[in-house]
């Protein structure tokens, strides 16, 4: 029997390169307005990494594109969410993982962001059909770390066992939190240098998709 039988994906950061995926788009939305992508462009990207950790995915765009560009933000923002449409880049062994556990698990997908955002950005993959369920922000009324957005999960779904779900994420101030707040099993994704924090407090700590197989059972 599996630790864990049910997998919660966010697939922002477990599935997408989504660290990728936010500097391309950014660099393609300065050349939008003509302005360079060059080192000093990116020795100040790199430095805003320290405060992204503590801010939410929608904090960390804006900053972002604010440090970058003194333009109507509410503009440079609908370009910034176009171009996050072409970013199909996938986790290194996120296709593979998931090959490995389909058919075995329940494996469920919660996006933060719109069906209409992130479809594009998966479609290529085609890893939507791995996927028993999948929800989007346009399905709930409030975003994560809100504990409901669990529970009406887990509501639409009453053969699922809360003690067996493990939510699987890379931002510790929603997704994390949010399965705290849900009372549930979480998976951090993140290089091993980062140190775990006290709260919230995620159920493993791992750096590749591929190091959970150790806790399933999947024969």
């Amino acid at each position: 029997m599996s630790t864990f039988d049910t997998l919660v994906f966010i697939p922002e950061g477990s599935l997408l390169n989504e660290k990728l995926a936010e500097k391309n788009a950014l660099r393609q939305t300065l050349k939008q307005y003509d302005l360079d992508w060059g080192p000093a462009e990116r020795l100040k990207y790199t430095s805003l990494q320290k405060q992204f950790k503590i801010l939410s995915h929608d904090d960390q765009i804006n900053l972002a594109l604010s440090t970058f560009l003194k333009e109507d933000h509410e503009k440079t923002r609908a370009i910034f969410d176009e171009k996050m449409k072409e970013q199909t880049h996938l986790v290194k062994g996120a296709t593979d993982f998931l090959d490995e556990v389909t058919g075995s698990l329940n494996l469920i997908l919660l996006a933060k962001e719109t069906k209409a955002q992130i479809e594009p950005r998966l479609a290529p993959s085609e890893l939507l059909s791995s996927f028993d369920a999948a929800y989007f922000a346009d399905d709930f009324k409030e975003k994560l770390p809100s504990k409901n957005i669990f529970s009406q999960i887990l509501k639409e779904h009453p053969e699922i066992d809360p003690d067996n779900v493990l939510v699987i994420g890379t931002n510790l101030d929603e997704e994390i939190q949010g399965a705290e707040n849900a009372n549930l099993k979480s998976l951090w994704l993140t290089p091993k240098k980062d140190k775990i924090p006290i709260s919230p407090h995620p159920t493993l700590h791992l750096s590749k998709l591929s190091d959970l197989l150790f806790y399933l059972d999947i024969n």
